[in-house]
C-alpha cells in the first residue's frame, strides 16, 4: 500500500478534511466529536491529523506531534477545558521507514495535559503496521478503551 492509498482510506472513514500547512508538514486535518456518559458526561473533540516523511525518527514524531496538538489547542471551540469539555489530537505520521526509537516513543504514556490528549502514532508502509500506545494510564483512563478502538477503527 502506497501512501495517497492510505491517507484516502482514511479519509474516507470521516468523510472529509482540510489540508494545512505547518512548520514544513503538509497535513490532513480530520475533526470528530464525541460524548459519552461513561466519561462523566464529557464531550472531547477529537483531531487526527495525518502526514507523510521519508524516514521518521524520535525527533521527527515528536515534532510532529507537538505541532499537531499545538493546531489543535489553538483551533479548540467551546466550553473552556475541563468543564466537561476536553480535546485530543491523534497526529498520525505514515512512513516506509521508521526507527526503532520513534516505535519506542510512540508506544510509551504520552505526554500529559490539563483536559486535553496528545496521542502520537505511527503508521508503517512497509508493515502495514500501526504502531500507539496502547496501556492504560491512571490520568484519563476512563478514556484510554475509547481512544484505543477510535484509533484501530481508523487508522489501521
Amino acid at each position: 500500500m502506497d501512501y495517497l492509498e492510505y491517507k484516502t482510506r482514511v479519509i474516507n472513514t470521516f468523510g472529509n478534511s482540510i489540508n494545512i500547512n505547518e512548520k514544513d508538514y503538509l497535513v490532513d486535518v480530520l475533526y470528530d466529536e464525541k460524548f459519552k456518559l461513561e466519561w462523566y458526561a464529557t464531550k472531547l473533540k477529537m483531531f487526527s491529523f495525518i502526514s507523510y516523511r521519508n524516514t521518521v525518527g524520535i525527533d521527527t514524531i515528536k515534532e510532529y506531534s507537538k505541532v499537531c496538538f499545538d493546531y489543535a489547542r489553538k483551533n479548540y471551540k467551546g466550553l473552556p477545558r475541563g468543564l466537561q469539555n476536553g480535546f485530543c489530537s491523534f497526529s498520525v505520521l505514515v512512513s516506509d521507514n521508521i526507527s526503532k526509537e520513534a516505535i519506542d516513543y510512540v508506544q510509551k504514556r504520552p505526554t500529559k495535559h490539563f483536559s486535553a490528549f496528545e496521542m502520537p502514532i505511527v503508521y508503517d508502509l512497509s508493515k502495514n503496521t500501526l504502531y500507539f500506545y496502547r496501556e492504560t494510564p491512571i490520568w484519563g483512563r476512563i478514556y484510554y478503551k475509547d481512544f484505543r478502538e477510535y484509533i484501530m477503527k481508523n487508522f489501521s
